[in-house]
């Protein structure tokens, strides 16, 4: 994680510096407002106007690691206790995104976003007895009897279609909602090298059609600004392909942003999540011998605070371009059952409007 922060330091660093001639003091608003953008963590935050097109780039990586059962850190012992052969020890998410937005008139912006997702896990051995794998299966032959063992998956995740439609739209406050769509392109049969099918969060989609709806409120007063978000993802379909869904999630954030400079805002942001189990099971080979292979160790309730900041120029060839960065952390968690814990994340956002 350390790496990948200066590598966006070095992508910063160019917005700021071109930025730096329009640097203002007065009461004056800016060209473009750093803050007319929600944090970088935050999707369909805003409309444009009618016959404007967007086109822009998110990246988002999470980490995880230690082992914890509901809101408590444990062990590969407690975990063996309870019959599992093996234990995660740490995860990396990472996903990127297309953000491509046009405005079919001033109250109605679509949206598509497509992205692509990779996932890697290691692994070691509790001692514990679980059973290995359903349906008669042999252990993987590349997994280590004793020591750890890494695996991951990647490749196209699924495609969000969305249309933002204007509430309310007065001088100091704005509300929007979205109605969004998440078509199934990601893959939900990656398999290992036996045939038997990954751990159910290692899929790269979730193999239904979902609705994505939400509403979004922001508000603004001279250099402050502010807002909220609720949002669901909600299955459409009782199960996918390989027998299984993906619980409802919901979601509610806030935030606050100050305008330090014309070309600069920060921002603080507070987030809650809230994710169902597993529901249906894979109907092909799977394994029992991690808890990453069991339903009922999926969702959870999650509180994150995140820290970011939003850059535009306002002069030169970058004029209009604008970058977001957004570094979030874990500030209470309540698993079900055994998961990785959540430790920092890391959003960027990159476009340009026409």
């Amino acid at each position: 994680m350390k790496k990948f922060t200066r590598n966006l330091l070095t992508i910063a660093a160019p917005l700021a510096l071109t930025s730096l001639p329009a640097l203002s003091h007065d009461n004056a608003s800016p060209t473009y407002l750093p803050e007319s953008h929600a944090p970088a963590g935050v999707m369909a935050d805003h409309l444009h106007k009618q016959g404007e097109w967007m086109m822009g780039y998110r990246y988002m990586r999470q980490e995880f690691s230690g082992l914890y059962y509901g809101s408590g850190k444990t062990t590969a012992a407690a975990a063996a206790a309870d019959g599992y052969s093996m234990v995660p020890t740490a995860m990396t998410m990472d996903m990127h995104m297309l953000d491509i937005m046009y405005a079919v008139n001033d109250s109605l912006t679509l949206m598509l976003m497509p992205q692509t997702m990779s996932m890697d896990m290691t692994m070691a051995m509790s001692g514990g007895g679980h059973g290995d794998m359903q349906m008669g299966m042999e252990m993987d032959t590349q997994m280590p009897m004793h020591g750890t063992y890494s695996h991951g998956t990647s490749g196209v995740g699924d495609t969000i279609v969305a249309g933002l439609f204007r509430l309310s739209d007065g001088p100091s406050h704005k509300l929007h909602g979205t109605f969004g769509i998440s078509a199934p392109t990601g893959d939900v049969d990656k398999k290992n090298s036996n045939g038997t099918y990954v751990h159910y969060g290692m899929q790269l989609g979730s193999g239904t059609w979902d609705l994505m709806p939400a509403i979004t409120y922001s508000g603004a007063r001279e250099r402050i600004s502010w807002g909220a978000q609720a949002s669901a993802r909600l299955p459409m379909e009782e199960d996918n392909a390989s027998g299984f869904q993906f619980g409802e999630r919901y979601a509610a954030t806030a935030w606050g942003t100050y305008r330090l400079q014309d070309w600069v805002s920060f921002s603080m942001r507070l987030g809650y999540t809230k994710q169902h189990d597993i529901n249906g099971h894979y109907n092909g080979p799977h394994n029992h011998a991690s808890p990453a292979d069991l339903q009922a160790n999926y969702g959870g309730e999650f509180v994150d605070v995140a820290l970011g900041a939003n850059l535009v120029p306002q002069r030169g060839r970058l004029a209009g371009v604008r970058l977001g960065l957004e570094w979030s952390s874990s500030v209470s968690a309540h698993f079900n059952g055994y998961q990785l814990g959540r430790d920092d994340g890391l959003n960027l956002s990159l476009s340009y409007a026409l």
